[in-house]
C-alpha cells in the first residue's frame, strides 16, 4: 500500500518546515553569546593584542545588544565614561541597566587602556535618521547638569533603536601612556554608521611623540 505524503491532501498530518525569523535571530544571539564567552576569556600581554581583544569584545557585545533591542522591541543606549562602558535600556521614563544580562553590564578596561568616543566629523552624507533628544526628558537633562545628593541619572551618548538604527559613532581604543619599547604605539577604532555590524580598523599607528 502506498502512503500519501502530499501535505495538501492531509495538512494536519504534516509538520511545518523551516524556521521563523524570530527563531533564526534567537539562534544568532545564542551563538554570539557562546562565541564571546569563549573568545574573550583569554588574556594577552602584547600591547597590540590587548587593544585588539578589547575592541573586538566591544564590537561583539554592541552587535548583540542591537540584536537584543530588535528582538525585544526596546530602545537601548551606550554610555561611555573614562575607561568603562555599559549598555542601558529605556523603559519610556528613564535609562537603567539591562536586568539579567551580564554581557551588557558596566565593563572596565584593563589598566592603562583608554577609550575615546567620537560623534562628530564622521563620514556621514545623509541626515540623522532620528532625533536622540526624543529619548531624553527635561528631568533627565536637569539631573545630568545639576549636582545632586542622589545618584545622577545616566544618559547614553549612543542610541540603538528597536528598529535597528544606531547613532553614528566611533570608539578608539589606545594606551593612556605607552611604555612598550619593542612595539609600535598603535590604536584600534570601532565604528558604526546607522546600523550594525560595527567595523574595526587597526592596528593604526599613532604619533610616537604622544
Amino acid at each position: 500500500m502506498q502512503l500519501n505524503t502530499d501535505c495538501t491532501a492531509k495538512p494536519r498530518h504534516c509538520s511545518q518546515q523551516g524556521f521563523t525569523l524570530i527563531e533564526v535571530m534567537l539562534v544568532i544571539v545564542l551563538v554570539g553569546v557562546m562565541i564571546s564567552a569563549v573568545q574573550f576569556t583569554f588574556s594577552s600581554s602584547k600591547p597590540e593584542q590587548i587593544l585588539q581583544q578589547n575592541s573586538a569584545r566591544f564590537a561583539g557585545i554592541f552587535d548583540l545588544a542591537a540584536e537584543y533591542g530588535l528582538l525585544n522591541n526596546v530602545e537601548l543606549g551606550l554610555f561611555v565614561k573614562e575607561n568603562t562602558y555599559q549598555f542601558l535600556g529605556y523603559d519610556g521614563v528613564q535609562w537603567s541597566p539591562i536586568a539579567d544580562n551580564p554581557l551588557f553590564e558596566e565593563f572596565t578596561l584593563p589598566d592603562n587602556v583608554e577609550i575615546s568616543l567620537q560623534l562628530d566629523d564622521l563620514p556621514i552624507e545623509e541626515p540623522l535618521l532620528f532625533d536622540s533628544s526624543l529619548l531624553i526628558t527635561e528631568e533627565d537633562t536637569d539631573s545630568f547638569f545639576e549636582e545632586e545628593d542622589e545618584e545622577k541619572k545616566i544618559i547614553p551618548q549612543v542610541y540603538m533603536l528597536s528598529g535597528g538604527d544606531i547613532t553614528p559613532f566611533s570608539l578608539t581604543f589606545s594606551f593612556a601612556e605607552f611604555t612598550f619599547d619593542d612595539d609600535e604605539n598603535v590604536s584600534f577604532k570601532v565604528s558604526g554608521i546607522y546600523s550594525t555590524p560595527l567595523t574595526i580598523e587597526g592596528p593604526i599607528a599613532n604619533d610616537s611623540s604622544r
